[in-house]
């Protein structure tokens, strides 16, 4: 399960001092300050039955390793996005030949299985981004607070991605929110219901 918070940036220059916050500083983990090139591919069938069952399926590099990752329904308010997530390693090779099979034993295998078939994975889309990350204890929760910038990458356009994102790690959800709200009134930043894969799905125009 996801639980994060998801916000726009409005003011450029508050990305420089988001990270640096005062409050933060003083309750961040400095040994897990951290500082990743991302190159994301989401992968579906030509038909798109990944998308209309609101599945997500993704390759990502993390610098030098690659983690594919499934996202799945749940929902979207105010910035605060809940979903099942699954994570799971994986080498490069996955990107030239996907499949869902490394889900295999997973709670949603069997749905996945039903709604690919034997079609074939193809890219739909990719994204290139930076993303700086700071993990915070406020003492009721745990979090990651991260900085992305970068570009989403489509056959129809391209997007720009500067986005402040709040992961609740453990911990009282609640807290984290306050949290976020907290950051939200400092920098002006704007809630947003949309994930970076859904902001280019709306760029290919199926959504």
């Amino acid at each position: 399960m996801e639980i994060e918070l998801k916000y726009l940036l409005n003011d450029n220059l508050a990305k420089d001092r988001i990270l640096s916050d005062g409050h933060l500083l003083e309750i961040k983990d400095p040994a897990c300050d951290e500082t990743v090139q991302m190159k994301a591919v989401y992968f579906d069938t030509e038909e798109g039955d990944l998308r209309r069952l609101q599945i997500a399926l993704r390759a990502r590099f993390e610098n030098e390793r690659v983690v594919v990752t499934l996202k799945w329904k749940g929902s979207a308010h105010d910035g605060l996005h809940v979903r099942g997530e699954l994570n799971v390693p994986a080498g490069p090779e996955f990107v030239h030949s996907p499949t869902v099979d490394i889900f295999k034993g997973s709670e949603i295998y069997d749905e996945l299985l039903a709604a690919v078939a034997d079609k074939k994975l193809v890219p739909v889309m990719d994204m290139d981004y930076v993303r700086k990350a700071i993990q915070v204890d406020t003492g009721k929760s745990i979090s990651v607070v991260s900085l992305d910038e970068g570009t989403i990458h489509t056959s129809k356009g391209d997007s720009d991605i500067l986005e402040v994102e709040v992961e609740l790690y453990s911990g009282d959800q609640e807290d984290m929110v306050a949290l976020g709200g907290e950051l939200a009134a400092k920098y002006n930043l704007v809630a947003s219901d949309k994930s970076k894969y859904q902001r280019g799905l709306e760029l290919l125009g199926v959504i």
